[in-house]
């Protein structure tokens, strides 16, 4: 009995955290991350900047990198500590916030690895969590939520187009009904 308990505990922790990557890497990091980090990454300032840091100590960079992960992950703990306290919409302020650096640190890590990796304990750290993600990205629990976020998704985009297509589409005059109104407002407040 008290076997089947603990692997009950331990199967919803499981899929509490699996849930909880995946909604960090669909929404998260392919929503806004991703397209930050590939908007910075094709700054032509930044190649000039690339170059820059390729010619930075190793130890330096190690800091400039540390430092700004560390801040990144800080501002995580905040804005889960801002939703524990209720305070929602601050938490996600907080956390959105913190999703440009996020990408910039991201981008300063993809630009400067092989002198990280250069750190023993860096690279054993970096290999350790990247195991991790791969058990996790294997398990089953994973394949079943990432299967039903897949489908939700196509659900959402799905409703999403019905909803253009129903109230935004050429044939309906929704958009003259907003028109209207904003010209009816513009006039009220003489803008």
């Amino acid at each position: 009995m008290l076997q089947t308990l603990t692997h009950k505990l331990i199967h919803i922790g499981l899929t509490f955290l699996v849930f909880t990557y995946i909604i960090f890497e669909e929404l998260i990091w392919e929503t806004i991350a991703k397209p930050i980090y590939e908007f910075v990454h094709s700054l032509k300032i930044l190649q000039k900047v690339e170059m820059t840091i390729h010619k930075l100590h190793r130890i330096l960079l190690l800091i400039i990198f540390l430092t700004l992960f560390i801040q990144v992950e800080l501002l995580s703990i905040f804005a889960v500590a801002l939703f524990a306290k209720g305070q929602v919409y601050s938490g996600v302020l907080l956390y959105m916030g913190k999703i440009p650096i996020g990408a910039f640190t991201f981008w300063l890590f993809r630009i400067s690895k092989d002198k990280l990796m250069t750190f023993d304990w860096f690279k054993t750290l970096y290999n350790f969590i990247m195991e991790i993600i791969d058990k996790i990205k294997a398990s089953e629990i994973y394949q079943k939520i990432k299967v039903k976020t897949k489908t939700i998704k196509q659900y959402i985009k799905e409703r999403i187009k019905i909803f253009k297509t129903k109230y935004f589409s050429d044939g309906n005059n929704i958009k003259e009904k907003i028109k209207n109104i904003y010209a009816s407002i513009k006039k009220i407040f003489k803008l």
